[in-house]
This record gives C-alpha cells, structure tokens and sequence, in this order.
C-alpha cells in the first residue's frame, strides 16, 4: 500500500514538473486603436502628401474651334456655383486642395482633389449651360473625375499616366505634370446632351493639364517614392564629356 502511494505520489511531481517547464502560451496583441492592424507598406509605396498648388486646364485648338462653330463658350465657375464670363484662350486654373502621391510601379499614383470652383460650357444658341466641378484626378488609374451639373461624380477623361522620376522635383518637392486629356464616350454623350449640340466625341480631345503640386516637404521624396539615383548635373556633364571625347556627339 505504502508502495502505490510512493508510485503515485513520483508520477503527480513528474507531471507537475513538465507542466511548470512548458512555454506559456502566446498572449493576443492587443488591437491597435480603431480594431484594425496596420498593413505593412512596401518600400518606396508611402504616401506622400499634397499641400497645395494648382493646374491650369486649357481647351486644345481643335476643340475649342469645333465648340465655338456650335456656339458654345467656356466660362468660370466659382464654388458657389456662380458662372463668370471667361476670355483667357490660355485655359482656367484651379487650385489643389489636397491628395497623396505614390510610386505606383514606376508611374505616379495617388489621387489630386482640387477646389469646389470649376468650368462652365454656354451654348449661346439655346442657351443651356453644364457646369463641370468637382475635379479629381486619379493619378494611379489615368482618370479625370468630376460632376456635371452637381451630378454623381463620373470619369470625364482619360491620360497616359507619367513616369515617376521624371515628375517629382525632390528639390522644390513638387510633382510637375504636362499631359493631354481625352473625353470618355460617356462623358461626351452626356455633354452633347445636355448642351443641345455634337462638338464632343468620344476619345478625342478634352483639355490639356499643366499641374504643378506642393508636396509635404519635410518628406524624403527619394527614399517614400523609391526614386533611386538621380543623375546630378556634374553626372552629366562627365557623360557628356565622355561621348564628346569618344568621337561621338554629345547627348542633348
């Protein structure tokens, strides 16, 4: 009897000792606040702030003589809604109010949102008018968004999206931008529509865009873009100076 007892008695400080030398098990990371975990963000993919700036957005040649043979002229809009007559042949500036900017597989990504103002479109010959505001544009997909006549917001143009490098001024820390916007069929429809005439088509010309945005300067845009070697004038010069002393034109 003494025996079970001393049997029982070795294998209940045997369990206890395996239990005490087990790792405790994992205790749950508490949630940050709001309940959702922050996703990892690749290098080079950080969003960069817009601070401000703006883009003049003017009428191509074509479109702007096809518009004026129907009788229709463009005027301002202020973010009351008020339509001003407009006679600058040079476009309409409006200013940017915000957004982010992203390297989006080499291309600028990121989103433009600019003032309430915007343009207006006046048929003259039966006299109908469609304000355009509410401007976007959506760097990441190539898409010029904005609401016709305080409509639900729709993608009025298409651009070739830029590349990158070539647009992000890290000195001055501006994204600078110069590009042609086409009008979606959509859009063109719903214009011809509600101006009474045909001066739009579907995939030809809608404005060309000069933006010129402020970014947060107290980024380092070269390593939150993932920007890489910038070649400084002295680099070029050296490369220039290299072909001219090969025998080969330098590089212009």
């Amino acid at each position: 009897m003494r025996a079970r007892h001393l049997a029982s008695a070795a294998v209940l400080a045997l369990t206890t000792a395996l239990l005490a030398a087990a790792p405790a098990p994992a205790q749950p990371t508490a949630p940050p606040p709001g309940g959702r975990s922050a996703p990892a963000r690749p290098a080079g993919h950080t969003e960069v702030p817009v601070e401000g700036g703006s883009a003049r957005f003017a009428t191509p040649p074509a479109l702007l003589a096809a518009l004026k043979a129907h009788g229709v002229v463009i005027a301002n809009v202020d973010a009351q809604g008020t339509v001003t007559p407009h006679h600058d042949s040079g476009g309409i500036s409006l200013g940017i109010k915000g957004g982010t900017v992203t390297n989006s597989g080499g291309k600028v990504g990121g989103e433009l949102r600019f003032a309430d103002s915007g343009i207006a479109l006046i048929n003259r010959r039966n006299n109908k008018v469609v304000k355009v505001t509410g401007f976007t544009v959506d760097l990441g997909q190539g898409a010029l968004r904005a609401r016709l006549d305080r409509g639900p917001k729709m993608t009025v143009g298409t651009f070739t999206r830029p590349g990158i490098v070539a647009s992000i001024d890290t000195d001055a820390a501006r994204l600078r931008m110069n590009t042609g916007i086409t009008v979606t069929a959509p859009a063109a429809t719903k214009l011809n529509a509600a101006l009474g005439t045909t001066g739009f088509s579907g995939g030809g010309p809608l404005l060309h865009a000069r933006v010129d945005a402020a970014l947060d300067p107290s980024v380092d845009l070269d390593t939150a873009l993932n920007l890489g070697h910038r070649p400084t004038p002295s680099d070029a010069g050296r490369r220039s100076a290299g072909a001219s002393g090969a025998g080969e034109p330098s590089e212009r």
